[in-house]
């Protein structure tokens, strides 16, 4: 399947949030209202240099029991 990448805000539709999908993108897909279609979410949360310093940290302070529990 071809991907297409287009970033879309949350909007609010009486109770419910909703995405709209952009004219030239339904076109593409062949879609129309009342159409089901499969939806993938992501959430790209990134990891920054302090993260993973203080997992260095934890993991040299407690190798042994880390060891220990991995049964080296």
């Amino acid at each position: 399947m071809n991907e297409i990448k287009s970033q879309r805000q949350i909007i609010q539709v009486g109770n419910s949030l909703a995405i709209t999908i952009p004219a030239n993108i339904a076109r593409k897909l062949a879609v129309q209202k009342g159409d089901e279609i499969d939806v993938s979410f992501r959430n790209d949360t990134q990891l920054d240099a302090q993260f993973f310093q203080s997992m260095e940290t934890v993991i040299d302070q407690f190798e042994s029991a880390l060891n220990q529990i991995g049964g080296k």
